[in-house]
Protein backbone atom coordinates (compact mmCIF):
# COMPACT_ATOMS: atom_id res chain seq x y z
CA UNK A 1 0.00 0.00 0.00
CA UNK A 2 3.00 2.36 0.12
CA UNK A 3 3.31 4.89 -2.68
CA UNK A 4 5.70 4.28 -5.55
CA UNK A 5 7.88 7.14 -6.78
CA UNK A 6 5.70 7.43 -9.88
CA UNK A 7 2.52 7.66 -7.82
CA UNK A 8 4.04 10.29 -5.51
CA UNK A 9 4.94 12.38 -8.56
CA UNK A 10 1.42 11.98 -9.95
CA UNK A 11 -0.12 13.12 -6.67
CA UNK A 12 2.28 16.06 -6.65
CA UNK A 13 0.90 17.13 -10.02
CA UNK A 14 -2.66 16.64 -8.77
CA UNK A 15 -1.91 18.88 -5.78
CA UNK A 16 -1.59 21.85 -8.12
CA UNK A 17 -5.13 21.30 -9.39
CA UNK A 18 -7.19 20.41 -6.30
CA UNK A 19 -7.76 22.04 -2.89
CA UNK A 20 -5.57 20.65 -0.13
CA UNK A 21 -8.58 19.37 1.83
CA UNK A 22 -9.38 17.01 -1.05
CA UNK A 23 -5.83 15.65 -1.23
CA UNK A 24 -5.34 14.72 2.39
CA UNK A 25 -7.02 11.29 2.32
CA UNK A 26 -5.10 9.69 -0.58
CA UNK A 27 -1.78 10.74 0.97
CA UNK A 28 -2.71 9.52 4.46
CA UNK A 29 -4.73 6.45 3.52
CA UNK A 30 -2.00 5.10 1.31
CA UNK A 31 -0.24 4.09 4.53
CA UNK A 32 -0.79 0.47 5.49
CA UNK A 33 -1.10 1.24 9.20
CA UNK A 34 -4.14 3.48 8.64
CA UNK A 35 -5.85 0.92 6.47
CA UNK A 36 -5.32 -1.67 9.20
CA UNK A 37 -6.83 0.69 11.78
CA UNK A 38 -9.96 0.95 9.66
CA UNK A 39 -10.05 -2.82 9.15
CA UNK A 40 -9.85 -3.36 12.92
CA UNK A 41 -12.62 -0.82 13.60
CA UNK A 42 -14.92 -2.42 11.03
CA UNK A 43 -14.14 -5.92 12.27
CA UNK A 44 -15.15 -4.90 15.81
CA UNK A 45 -18.33 -3.27 14.52
CA UNK A 46 -19.45 -6.07 12.20
CA UNK A 47 -17.75 -9.25 13.49
CA UNK A 48 -16.83 -9.97 9.87
CA UNK A 49 -13.40 -11.53 9.25
CA UNK A 50 -10.61 -8.96 8.98
CA UNK A 51 -9.32 -10.71 5.88
CA UNK A 52 -12.67 -10.20 4.11
CA UNK A 53 -12.87 -6.53 5.09
CA UNK A 54 -9.29 -5.92 4.02
CA UNK A 55 -9.83 -7.57 0.65
CA UNK A 56 -12.87 -5.40 -0.03
CA UNK A 57 -11.27 -2.14 1.11
CA UNK A 58 -8.20 -2.74 -1.05
CA UNK A 59 -10.56 -2.46 -4.02
CA UNK A 60 -12.19 0.77 -2.82
CA UNK A 61 -11.39 3.98 -4.70
CA UNK A 62 -11.04 7.33 -3.00
CA UNK A 63 -13.07 9.80 -5.10
CA UNK A 64 -12.48 13.52 -4.39
CA UNK A 65 -15.60 14.63 -6.29
CA UNK A 66 -17.75 12.90 -3.67
CA UNK A 67 -16.44 15.27 -0.98
CA UNK A 68 -17.22 18.24 -3.22
CA UNK A 69 -20.77 17.06 -3.92
CA UNK A 70 -21.69 16.31 -0.32
CA UNK A 71 -20.64 19.82 0.68
CA UNK A 72 -23.12 21.36 -1.76
CA UNK A 73 -26.45 19.60 -1.07
CA UNK A 74 -29.63 20.62 -2.86
CA UNK A 75 -31.32 20.92 0.53
CA UNK A 76 -29.27 24.04 1.34
CA UNK A 77 -31.12 26.06 -1.31
CA UNK A 78 -33.98 28.42 -0.31
CA UNK A 79 -37.27 26.52 -0.51
CA UNK A 80 -38.54 28.61 -3.40
CA UNK A 81 -35.61 27.30 -5.48
CA UNK A 82 -35.53 23.79 -4.04
CA UNK A 83 -39.19 23.00 -4.81
CA UNK A 84 -38.65 23.77 -8.50
CA UNK A 85 -36.46 20.68 -8.73
CA UNK A 86 -39.37 18.40 -7.84
CA UNK A 87 -42.76 20.12 -8.08
CA UNK A 88 -43.07 19.96 -11.85
CA UNK A 89 -45.73 18.92 -14.34
CA UNK A 90 -43.53 16.02 -15.44
CA UNK A 91 -43.29 14.73 -11.88
CA UNK A 92 -47.06 15.04 -11.47
CA UNK A 93 -47.68 12.98 -14.59
CA UNK A 94 -45.13 10.34 -13.62
CA UNK A 95 -46.52 10.15 -10.10
CA UNK A 96 -50.09 9.74 -11.29
CA UNK A 97 -48.97 7.04 -13.73
CA UNK A 98 -47.22 5.20 -10.87
CA UNK A 99 -50.33 5.43 -8.69
CA UNK A 100 -52.50 4.03 -11.47
CA UNK A 101 -50.14 1.26 -12.53
CA UNK A 102 -49.46 0.02 -9.00
CA UNK A 103 -52.83 0.70 -7.38
CA UNK A 104 -53.24 -2.89 -6.15
CA UNK A 105 -49.80 -3.06 -4.56
CA UNK A 106 -50.24 0.34 -2.91
CA UNK A 107 -53.59 -0.75 -1.51
CA UNK A 108 -51.91 -3.81 -0.01
CA UNK A 109 -49.36 -1.58 1.70
CA UNK A 110 -52.13 0.65 3.05
CA UNK A 111 -53.90 -2.40 4.49
CA UNK A 112 -50.72 -3.43 6.32
CA UNK A 113 -48.95 -0.17 7.22
CA UNK A 114 -51.62 2.53 6.93
CA UNK A 115 -49.38 4.99 5.08
CA UNK A 116 -51.08 6.93 2.29
CA UNK A 117 -50.23 5.87 -1.25
CA UNK A 118 -49.51 9.49 -2.18
CA UNK A 119 -46.84 9.70 0.52
CA UNK A 120 -45.12 6.52 -0.68
CA UNK A 121 -45.27 7.77 -4.27
CA UNK A 122 -44.00 11.24 -3.35
CA UNK A 123 -41.00 9.74 -1.55
CA UNK A 124 -40.20 7.64 -4.63
CA UNK A 125 -40.47 10.69 -6.85
CA UNK A 126 -38.19 12.74 -4.62
CA UNK A 127 -35.62 10.02 -4.12
CA UNK A 128 -35.19 8.43 -7.53
CA UNK A 129 -37.70 9.79 -10.01
CA UNK A 130 -39.81 6.67 -9.39
CA UNK A 131 -36.84 4.34 -9.68
CA UNK A 132 -35.40 5.84 -12.85
CA UNK A 133 -32.42 7.56 -11.21
CA UNK A 134 -30.81 5.47 -8.49
CA UNK A 135 -27.26 6.84 -8.76
CA UNK A 136 -24.05 5.88 -10.55
CA UNK A 137 -21.40 5.98 -7.81
CA UNK A 138 -20.11 2.74 -6.37
CA UNK A 139 -21.41 2.64 -2.81
CA UNK A 140 -18.13 1.15 -1.59
CA UNK A 141 -16.19 4.08 -3.05
CA UNK A 142 -18.64 6.66 -1.67
CA UNK A 143 -18.57 5.30 1.88
CA UNK A 144 -14.81 4.72 1.85
CA UNK A 145 -14.22 8.28 0.61
CA UNK A 146 -16.53 9.83 3.19
CA UNK A 147 -15.04 7.73 5.98
CA UNK A 148 -11.47 8.69 5.18
CA UNK A 149 -11.88 12.16 3.70
CA UNK A 150 -14.81 13.89 5.42
CA UNK A 151 -13.74 14.37 9.06
CA UNK A 152 -16.92 16.18 10.13
CA UNK A 153 -18.99 12.99 9.68
CA UNK A 154 -16.36 10.31 9.31
CA UNK A 155 -17.67 8.26 12.25
CA UNK A 156 -21.17 8.17 10.79
CA UNK A 157 -19.92 7.06 7.39
CA UNK A 158 -17.59 4.47 8.93
CA UNK A 159 -20.65 2.97 10.63
CA UNK A 160 -22.48 3.00 7.30
CA UNK A 161 -19.51 1.32 5.64
CA UNK A 162 -19.76 -1.47 8.19
CA UNK A 163 -23.50 -1.74 7.67
CA UNK A 164 -22.91 -1.93 3.93
CA UNK A 165 -20.45 -4.82 4.30
CA UNK A 166 -23.00 -6.63 6.47
CA UNK A 167 -25.92 -6.17 4.09
CA UNK A 168 -23.80 -7.40 1.18
CA UNK A 169 -23.20 -10.59 3.17
CA UNK A 170 -26.86 -10.91 4.17
CA UNK A 171 -28.27 -10.21 0.70
CA UNK A 172 -25.52 -12.00 -1.23
CA UNK A 173 -24.50 -8.83 -3.04
CA UNK A 174 -21.14 -8.03 -4.59
CA UNK A 175 -19.89 -4.91 -2.71
CA UNK A 176 -18.08 -3.78 -5.85
CA UNK A 177 -21.25 -3.87 -7.95
CA UNK A 178 -23.75 -1.90 -5.82
CA UNK A 179 -24.22 1.63 -7.14
CA UNK A 180 -26.10 4.60 -5.78
CA UNK A 181 -25.60 8.18 -4.63
CA UNK A 182 -22.49 10.06 -3.55
CA UNK A 183 -23.81 9.89 0.04
CA UNK A 184 -23.96 6.08 0.07
CA UNK A 185 -27.71 5.68 -0.57
CA UNK A 186 -29.02 3.17 -3.10
CA UNK A 187 -32.03 1.66 -4.80
CA UNK A 188 -35.32 3.30 -5.72
CA UNK A 189 -35.77 4.08 -2.01
CA UNK A 190 -32.27 5.58 -1.64
CA UNK A 191 -31.85 3.87 1.71
CA UNK A 192 -28.52 4.27 3.46
CA UNK A 193 -27.16 0.87 4.56
CA UNK A 194 -28.39 1.03 8.18
CA UNK A 195 -31.90 1.99 7.06
CA UNK A 196 -31.96 -0.84 4.54
CA UNK A 197 -30.99 -3.38 7.20
CA UNK A 198 -33.57 -2.02 9.66
CA UNK A 199 -36.56 -1.31 7.42
CA UNK A 200 -36.33 -2.99 4.01
CA UNK A 201 -39.07 -5.59 3.47
CA UNK A 202 -39.31 -8.71 1.31
CA UNK A 203 -42.95 -8.07 0.40
CA UNK A 204 -43.00 -10.30 -2.65
CA UNK A 205 -41.54 -13.17 -0.58
CA UNK A 206 -38.86 -14.19 -3.03
CA UNK A 207 -36.17 -14.31 -0.35
CA UNK A 208 -34.64 -10.94 -1.25
CA UNK A 209 -35.24 -7.39 -0.09
CA UNK A 210 -35.07 -5.89 -3.54
CA UNK A 211 -35.31 -2.09 -3.34
CA UNK A 212 -34.08 -1.77 -6.93
CA UNK A 213 -36.62 -3.60 -9.07
CA UNK A 214 -39.43 -5.06 -6.95
CA UNK A 215 -42.29 -2.60 -6.60
CA UNK A 216 -43.84 -4.60 -3.70
CA UNK A 217 -40.52 -4.55 -1.83
CA UNK A 218 -39.88 -0.88 -2.63
CA UNK A 219 -43.29 0.40 -1.56
CA UNK A 220 -43.52 -1.83 1.50
CA UNK A 221 -40.06 -0.75 2.65
CA UNK A 222 -41.04 2.93 2.52
CA UNK A 223 -44.33 2.25 4.28
CA UNK A 224 -42.59 0.15 6.94
CA UNK A 225 -40.11 2.95 7.62
CA UNK A 226 -42.90 5.49 8.11
CA UNK A 227 -44.97 3.15 10.24
CA UNK A 228 -42.01 2.43 12.51
CA UNK A 229 -41.49 6.18 12.95
CA UNK A 230 -45.10 6.66 14.14
CA UNK A 231 -46.79 8.00 11.02
CA UNK A 232 -50.36 9.17 11.82
CA UNK A 233 -52.66 7.96 9.07
CA UNK A 234 -55.17 10.45 7.75
CA UNK A 235 -53.59 13.38 9.54
CA UNK A 236 -52.16 16.50 7.86
CA UNK A 237 -48.51 17.33 7.24
CA UNK A 238 -48.29 21.10 6.83
CA UNK A 239 -50.25 24.31 6.27
CA UNK A 240 -48.85 27.55 4.87
CA UNK A 241 -49.32 30.60 7.10
CA UNK A 242 -48.56 34.28 6.51
CA UNK A 243 -45.36 35.60 8.04
CA UNK A 244 -46.16 36.66 11.59
CA UNK A 245 -43.29 38.51 13.31
CA UNK A 246 -44.74 37.78 16.72
CA UNK A 247 -44.25 34.05 16.06
CA UNK A 248 -40.62 34.36 14.93
CA UNK A 249 -39.15 33.09 18.20
CA UNK A 250 -41.38 30.03 18.00
CA UNK A 251 -40.47 29.43 14.37
CA UNK A 252 -36.77 29.63 15.22
CA UNK A 253 -37.23 26.67 17.57
CA UNK A 254 -38.95 24.75 14.79
CA UNK A 255 -39.63 21.04 15.23
CA UNK A 256 -37.68 20.89 18.46
CA UNK A 257 -40.90 22.02 20.16
CA UNK A 258 -44.36 20.58 19.55
CA UNK A 259 -47.54 21.74 21.29
CA UNK A 260 -51.22 20.93 21.00
CA UNK A 261 -52.84 23.05 18.30
CA UNK A 262 -55.48 24.36 20.69
CA UNK A 263 -52.78 26.25 22.61
CA UNK A 264 -51.79 28.21 19.49
CA UNK A 265 -55.15 28.78 17.81
CA UNK A 266 -55.61 32.30 19.15
CA UNK A 267 -52.37 33.36 17.43
CA UNK A 268 -53.11 31.80 14.04
CA UNK A 269 -55.39 32.59 11.10
CA UNK A 270 -58.26 30.24 10.37
CA UNK A 271 -56.81 26.89 9.29
CA UNK A 272 -58.41 23.96 7.43
CA UNK A 273 -60.89 21.83 9.34
CA UNK A 274 -58.75 18.75 8.69
CA UNK A 275 -56.63 19.91 11.62
CA UNK A 276 -57.71 18.90 15.14
CA UNK A 277 -57.24 20.79 18.41
CA UNK A 278 -55.37 17.75 19.74
CA UNK A 279 -52.87 17.64 16.86
CA UNK A 280 -49.27 18.14 17.96
CA UNK A 281 -47.85 21.01 15.93
CA UNK A 282 -44.82 23.25 15.50
CA UNK A 283 -44.07 26.32 13.38
CA UNK A 284 -41.22 26.80 10.91
CA UNK A 285 -40.25 29.46 8.36
CA UNK A 286 -39.64 28.82 4.64
CA UNK A 287 -39.09 31.06 1.64
CA UNK A 288 -41.93 31.29 -0.88
CA UNK A 289 -41.92 33.13 -4.19
CA UNK A 290 -43.75 35.98 -2.43
CA UNK A 291 -41.22 36.17 0.40
CA UNK A 292 -40.76 34.50 3.80
CA UNK A 293 -43.76 32.59 5.13
CA UNK A 294 -44.47 30.44 8.12
CA UNK A 295 -45.68 26.87 8.08
CA UNK A 296 -47.77 25.05 10.65
CA UNK A 297 -46.39 21.51 10.72
CA UNK A 298 -47.87 18.35 12.17
CA UNK A 299 -45.99 15.49 13.82
CA UNK A 300 -46.18 13.79 10.41
CA UNK A 301 -43.83 16.50 9.11
CA UNK A 302 -41.38 15.44 11.82
CA UNK A 303 -41.70 11.81 10.68
CA UNK A 304 -40.67 12.81 7.16
CA UNK A 305 -37.60 14.52 8.63
CA UNK A 306 -36.58 11.17 10.11
CA UNK A 307 -36.20 10.04 6.49
CA UNK A 308 -34.43 13.27 5.45
CA UNK A 309 -33.72 15.94 8.07
CA UNK A 310 -34.22 18.86 5.68
CA UNK A 311 -37.29 21.06 6.16
CA UNK A 312 -37.16 21.68 2.41
CA UNK A 313 -37.40 17.96 1.71
CA UNK A 314 -40.31 17.37 4.09
CA UNK A 315 -42.27 20.31 2.71
CA UNK A 316 -41.69 19.19 -0.88
CA UNK A 317 -43.01 15.72 0.04
CA UNK A 318 -46.13 17.36 1.49
CA UNK A 319 -46.61 19.45 -1.66
CA UNK A 320 -46.04 16.51 -3.98
CA UNK A 321 -48.42 14.26 -2.05
CA UNK A 322 -51.03 17.01 -2.28
CA UNK A 323 -50.34 17.39 -6.01
CA UNK A 324 -50.94 13.65 -6.40
CA UNK A 325 -54.30 13.78 -4.68
CA UNK A 326 -53.80 13.67 -0.89
CA UNK A 327 -56.52 16.11 0.15
CA UNK A 328 -55.52 16.34 3.81
CA UNK A 329 -51.73 16.54 3.41
CA UNK A 330 -51.30 20.26 2.75
CA UNK A 331 -53.23 23.44 3.51
CA UNK A 332 -52.70 27.10 2.68
CA UNK A 333 -54.23 30.01 4.56
CA UNK A 334 -52.91 32.50 1.98
CA UNK A 335 -54.93 31.37 -1.05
Amino acid sequence: MRLSKTRRQALGTLAACLPAMLLWPPLIWSEETNLENLVRQLARQTSLPSSHIRNVLLKARYTPSIIHRIQQPYESKPYVEYRQLFLTESMRRQGQAFLLKHAEVLQQQWNIYHVEKEIITAILGMESRFGRNTGRDRILDALFTLTTGYPRRSEFFREQLGEFLLLCQEENLDPLAVRGSYAGAFGATQFIPSSFRAYAVDADRDGKRNVWDSVPDITASIAHYFRQHNWRQGRPIACWLPFMPEMSARANIGIKRFSRLVTLKNYLPSIPTTWSDDDEVAIITLQRSTGPAMVLVHRNFYVITRWNRSYNYAMAVAEMASMLGCSHCLGDTQV
